[in-house]
This record gives C-alpha cells, sequence and structure tokens, in this order.
C-alpha cells in the first residue's frame, strides 16, 4: 500500500454527489454536479469516500478498483470505465477483475471487514457527451456468472450500474 487508509479517506456530508474518475496519476475524485458514478444519501449520516487507485495502492498497480464509499452498514467498491459500447465484455470482466483483487486484497489486510453488507459496481459509461454529462451503458452481461461468483464466493452483490442510493 502506497498511503495509509486514514490519508486516502474523506468524508462527505452532501445529500447527493458524484464519483468522478481521475486520470491515470491521479485518483478518483468527488464532484457535486458531474461525474460517471451517481451517489444519493438519504441518511442522516455522513458518507465516507476512499480513494484506492492512485492513493491507497500506487497508480502504476492496475488491478484495484477505482474508489469505495462507506457508511456504518455497507462497502460498496467501484470501478469506473469509460468505454466504446462495442468494448463492452472485455471492459466488465476487467472491472470484475479489478474489483476481486481489491476485495480480496482488504480481507487479507483487515479493510472494513465489519460491514454488513458488501456491494461491488461496475460502473460503465460512454464516452463524455458535448454537455459534459456521461451516457450510461444500460446493458449487462449475457450471463450472470460472475454476479454468482461474487455472491458466493465474495459475499458480495455484483451490480452494474452507475448509480447507489443509501437509505
Amino acid at each position: 500500500m502506497k498511503n495509509s487508509l486514514q490519508k486516502c479517506t474523506q468524508s462527505v456530508l452532501e445529500k447527493h454527489f458524484f464519483i468522478e474518475d481521475g486520470d491515470d496519476q491521479k485518483p478518483a475524485f468527488i464532484s457535486l454536479s458531474n461525474g460517471e458514478f451517481e451517489i444519493i444519501n438519504n441518511t442522516q449520516y455522513s458518507l465516507h469516500f476512499l480513494k484506492v487507485d492512485s492513493c491507497l495502492y500506487n497508480s502504476k498497480d492496475t488491478t484495484r478498483c477505482d474508489s469505495v464509499i462507506y457508511n456504518n452498514d455497507t462497502v460498496c467498491f467501484i470501478e469506473l470505465k469509460c468505454i466504446k459500447p462495442k468494448n463492452f465484455t472485455e471492459n466488465s470482466k476487467k472491472a470484475a477483475n479489478q474489483i476481486e483483487t481489491t476485495i480480496k486484497d482488504f480481507k487479507k489486510q483487515h479493510i472494513l471487514q465489519d460491514k454488513k453488507t458488501k456491494e461491488a459496481f461496475i460502473c460503465l459509461n460512454c464516452q463524455i457527451k458535448q454537455d459534459g454529462s456521461y451516457e450510461p451503458i444500460t446493458r449487462r452481461p449475457k450471463n450472470n456468472n460472475t454476479s454468482v461468483h461474487f455472491r458466493t464466493n465474495l459475499n458480495t452483490k455484483l451490480f452494474y450500474d452507475t448509480k447507489k442510493e443509501f437509505n
């Protein structure tokens, strides 16, 4: 690990915000107006945003997911990919591998293992539109083998989505 968990974590008090992927050398970050992954926090508590790629782990280690968002009960592993739709299968497999590697490493290092619910989000978007927003890819894999693998072997629910709502 490159940095400590505390150095790469920030509390987020906003009820609605986005996570945006940094470039190759910068970690994912919070945006209040636009981004690849939308967060809606309907709870009265703040959320914690952990920059995994390019903060907790070195940017040269491409086997980790981009970020994690969590509260007292739930931890969500997030991999962001801005892709061309024709590359869906290849990118969704790579994203699943990155999340799985992160989950296994967190378990080995005893990071966030106290959370009751574990979720993983593969967030695939098309290239940025002219207005600066992202076009979500709503396709799902043809089979659910990856989802079953995550549920049975990692005790984690896998979603192909661009949004998480905390209730």
